[in-house]
């Protein structure tokens, strides 16, 4: 009797064991493993039969990873407008995979694209909520400092149906947003001459006189980067 429940707590013990490795094997084959960063398969959302991209850059492309941890890494990426999500390309296989660790914020190198005037694309969080997005919604950060002129990215489909026709065209169609960021908050702003008067009038004989010296296209990102650096540096 005492070999058979010697034997039986020998059985139990290695069973457990079993349970915690078969637990384990489970928890890695759903997040997936990098030299330096991990995560999970990526589901797109079904709009097969929509024309054009979900994604900011079509293409996989050449970009900087920064976590909330403080960690950085380099990876091929995809940013998904329709879900407002990060995608990182697998190396072993070349699939879209979504990181497991908080992202704080990303760029893409020396991709430039027909919205804006910059390069690098720089992106960031961990802004207040506003207009359906979250503070894990990320923003081009346009220019940088006491404040901030930041654009939202999204992408929506359109479906169009011409007259008397049965049927339709779905297409995706890109919306962009601009936003200042100031004492903690996110306010809507469609960059010109007297809505940024109006926005920072605290400076706006200095701006007026920047305005008047430099020939300032408000639909350039990068004008509207060097008129925020100017007034950021007074």
């Amino acid at each position: 009797m005492y070999i058979f429940i010697k034997n039986y707590d020998i059985m139990i013990k290695y069973t457990g064991c079993f349970f915690v490795v078969m637990i384990c094997c489970s928890l890695v084959a759903k997040a997936q493993f990098t030299k330096d960063y991990q995560g999970k398969p990526y589901t797109e959302i079904s709009n097969a039969d929509a024309e054009g991209s979900p994604y900011l850059i079509t293409n996989w492309a050449a970009g900087s990873v920064s976590f909330s941890n403080g960690k950085k890494v380099t990876a091929k990426l995809k940013y998904d407008l329709m879900k407002d999500e990060l995608l990182f390309q697998n190396k072993s296989d070349s699939s879209a995979m979504t990181f497991i660790e908080p992202v704080q914020g990303f760029s893409f190198n020396y991709f430039p694209i027909a919205e804006s005037s910059l390069t690098p694309l720089i992106f960031g969080n961990g802004f207040p909520p506003v207009e359906g997005q979250t503070p894990a919604s990320f923003y081009q950060v346009i220019a940088d400092g006491k404040v901030k002129l930041l654009k939202h990215y999204k992408k929506v489909v359109r479906i169009d149906q011409a007259f008397n026709s049965a049927t339709s065209t779905k297409t995706f169609v890109l919306v962009d947003v601009y936003y200042l960021f100031v004492n903690n908050q996110l306010t809507k702003i469609r960059p010109g001459q007297k809505t940024i008067l109006s926005a920072l009038n605290n400076k706006a004989a200095e701006l007026q006189g920047y305005m008047k010296s430099n020939t300032i296209n408000y639909k350039s990102d990068a004008d509207l980067a060097k008129l925020f650096g100017y007034y950021n540096s007074l």
